[in-house]
C-alpha cells in the first residue's frame, strides 16, 4: 500500500506529561545523573506516561523508558515492534519511540552478527500477514505504525536500549537505575563506559512532587475511591463478613473504571470474622485509577457508639484540619505528626498517632529504606513541598478497646492546601 494513502501517526505521542521535568533535572544534579532508566512497570508508566502491556504481563526487561539530563536530547520509550499498536490508544509523550524486533538469523539458524559483533535486526516490524482484501481504517493505522519503523529496529530491547541512551548523548555518563542489574548488561551491548547507579529511591524522591496533571489524576482517584468505600460501608450490617467489605468495595470499583486495591476491614484489630451488633471497625480504602492512588480511611459503628468512640472521631476531624492549615512547603514531616499528637493530647485523647505519607503511583509514593543502607545514612523525615500529595494516616487500635481509622488525601499549595477528598471524617453508624 502506498505511504501517502496511510494515516498520520502524530498522535502516539500524544499523551499529557505524568513526569515532574523540573523536578527531575534538580534531583538528577543532585546525584550527579546525565540519565535515568526506567525499568519497573510503575516508573516506567511515570518517565513516558505509556501504560504498555507487556510490562504487566511478567516479561521484565522487555519495556524501557530513557530520560536524559540535557534537555536537548531525546527522551526515548523502548518497546517491542510487535506492540506498537498499543501506542495507539495508549500514546507517550516522548518523542522517540525506540522499537526492537528480534534478531536476524541466517542458513542453520544462526543469528547473523554486524561488524561490531552485534545481532542484525529483523527489518519486518511485524510477523502479521497482509491480506488482499479492502482496509479498515483501523488496518490503515496497524500498517501505518508498521511502516514508520520497517528497517529502523533494533534487534533486541537492550540493543534499542542502548541506541537510546547514545542518541541521548549518555554513553560515557553516570545513569541511575531502578534496576542496577541493566548497567552491566548495557557494557556488554556496546556503551563499556556507563556507569549505573542504584535509583530505585531517586525515582522516588523524584516522584514525591506531582504535576498539576498527575494531581488531576489523584483527585479522580481519591473521589472514586470514597464513592467505593461509601458503597462497601451502605453494606455493612451484623451478619456480614468482613471480607465482603473488601469485596463489595473492588465490585464498586469495578464499575468507576478502576480497581479496588484493597479495604483493611478491622474489628478489634483483626480482619477476619462477621460484624456483630456493636462492633467498630477501621476502613482503610485504597483504589487504583490509571496508575494513581485513592487512599481514604473512616471509622463504621454498629449500633450506639460509646462517648470515648464519638470523643476520638471528633478530636481526629478536629485536630488533622488544625494540622492541614498549619502545613506549608518546608516544613518537616515529623513536625506535622508531633502536632498532630500533641493537640490529641490537649483533646485529653492519649495516643493519638498522625503520620504523613505520600501518595501517588504507589500507596506509599516516597524513598523507602531497603535494608542496603549503612546504619544512619537513610533520612525518612520529608519536607513537604508546593505539589506533595499526602495523607495525615491516622490509625487508632487499642487492645480491649477498639480499632478507628480516619484519613484523607491532600495537595499541599503555596498558601494553604486542598482536599482531594471529601474530609467527611464523621463516624458512620450502621443500624442493627
Amino acid at each position: 500500500m502506498p505511504s501517502d494513502t496511510l494515516p498520520s501517526i502524530d498522535h502516539i505521542t500524544s499523551a499529557k506529561r505524568l513526569l515532574n521535568v523540573e523536578r527531575a533535572y534538580e534531583i538528577m544534579d543532585k546525584y550527579g545523573l546525565d540519565g535515568l532508566v526506567a525499568t519497573t512497570p510503575v516508573n516506567i508508566y511515570y518517565l513516558s506516561s505509556h501504560g504498555g502491556i507487556m510490562q504487566w504481563m511478567g516479561r521484565p526487561f522487555s519495556t524501557f523508558a530513557f530520560f536524559p539530563r540535557n534537555p536537548a536530547a531525546p527522551p526515548a520509550i523502548i518497546l517491542s515492534a510487535v506492540m506498537l499498536y498499543h501506542l495507539d490508544y495508549r500514546p507517550t509523550w516522548m518523542p522517540t519511540v525506540q522499537a526492537y524486533t528480534m534478531p536476524l538469523k541466517g542458513e542453520g539458524g544462526a543469528v547473523l552478527l554486524n561488524g561490531h559483533g552485534q545481532p542484525v535486526a529483523n527489518p519486518k516490524t511485524s510477523f502479521w500477514p497482509v491480506g488482499d482484501g479492502e482496509k479498515s481504517e483501523r488496518d490503515k493505522m496497524q500498517l501505518a505504525l508498521f511502516a514508520a519503523y520497517e528497517g529502523k529496529t533494533s534487534a533486541t530491547p537492550l540493543a534499542a536500549l542502548v541506541k537510546a541512551i547514545q542518541d541521548g548523548g549518555a554513553a560515557n555518563g553516570t545513569i541511575g537505575f531502578d534496576d542496577p542489574r541493566i548497567a552491566p548488561w548495557l557494557r556488554e551491548q556496546g556503551v563499556p563506559n556507563i556507569k549505573g547507579v542504584d535509583a530505585l529511591n531517586v525515582f522516588k524522591e523524584i516522584r514525591m512532587v506531582k504535576t498539576e496533571n498527575e494531581i488531576d489524576l489523584l483527585r479522580e482517584a481519591a473521589q472514586k475511591n470514597e464513592v467505593a468505600l461509601d458503597y462497601a460501608i451502605e453494606h455493612i450490617e451484623p451478619g456480614f463478613a468482613l471480607e465482603d467489605i473488601e469485596l463489595a468495595h473492588a465490585r464498586k470499583w469495578g464499575e468507576l473504571g478502576g480497581r479496588g486495591k484493597w479495604m483493611i476491614a478491622n474489628v478489634d484489630g483483626l480482619n477476619s470474622g462477621v460484624v456483630s451488633k456493636g462492633d467498630f471497625m477501621k476502613l482503610d480504602s485504597v483504589g487504583v485509577y490509571k496508575g494513581y492512588h485513592g487512599d481514604v480511611g473512616r471509622t463504621v459503628m454498629v449500633g450506639d457508639p460509646p462517648d470515648s468512640l464519638v470523643k476520638r472521631i471528633e478530636a481526629d476531624t478536629k485536630c488533622s484540619r488544625v494540622v492541614y492549615d498549619a502545613v506549608r512547603p518546608g516544613m518537616k514531616f515529623s513536625e506535622a505528626s508531633k502536632m498532630f499528637h500533641d493537640l490529641m493530647q490537649q483533646e485529653g485523647v492519649p495516643n493519638g498517632y498522625g503520620g504523613p505519607h505520600n501518595v501517588g503511583l504507589e500507596h506509599t509514593d516516597q524513598p523507602f529504606p531497603t535494608g542496603a543502607e549503612p546504619p544512619g545514612t537513610f533520612d525518612q523525615d520529608f519536607f513537604f513541598e508546593d505539589g506533595t500529595v499526602y495523607t495525615l494516616d491516622m490509625p487508632y487500635s487499642e487492645i480491649g478497646w477498639g480499632t478507628t481509622h480516619v484519613e484523607d488525601m491532600i495537595v499541599v499549595r503555596k498558601d494553604g492546601y486542598e482536599a482531594l477528598s471529601s474530609m467527611d471524617t464523621r463516624l458512620r453508624v450502621r443500624p442493627t
